[in-house]
């Protein structure tokens, strides 16, 4: 038997008992992949009764996102030779920061912190991404 999930296709086994297939229980492999499969799972249990989907485990927090996205932008920003003060005015301020006032202005050090991290990124921490919620310098199967 086939099951139709939102992402892919998953091959169900079930045993039949009077004719009738059903499904009893799920046996999940206790490996680094455990919470994703048990999602899996829990997604199949909705289908089954009727209900709607859940939100998908790893998921990235809305506001994750929006720190990655301010990240990359400043990151495109500095690519293009944009100055610092002109990034944290486009991308952090509604007012402009006068040039005398930049040397100790909050957002400079926001705006060198963000470009940090978006040098990270840019380096191959987007490679965490992938993996999220799970980490990668973690062992895969223990």
């Amino acid at each position: 038997m086939l099951w139709p999930a939102r992402i892919s296709r998953h091959t169900l086994i079930a045993q039949s008992r009077g004719g009738s297939p059903s499904v009893d229980a799920i046996v999940l492999p206790l490996d680094s992949a455990f919470e994703t499969r048990l999602d899996a799972a829990r997604q199949f249990w909705r289908t089954l009764n009727g209900r709607p989907p859940a939100p998908a485990y790893g998921m990235l927090p809305q506001q994750t996102k929006i720190r990655h996205i301010l990240n990359l932008r400043a990151h495109d920003a500095r690519r293009a030779e944009a100055a610092y003060r002109r990034i944290a005015e486009v991308l952090l301020s509604r007012e402009p920061v006068a040039p005398r006032d930049w040397r100790d202005h909050h957002l400079r050090h926001k705006v060198r912190a963000i470009l940090r991290r978006a040098d990270r990124i840019v380096a191959g921490g987007y490679r965490d991404l992938l993996f999220y919620p799970h980490s990668r310098s973690r062992k895969s199967d223990r």
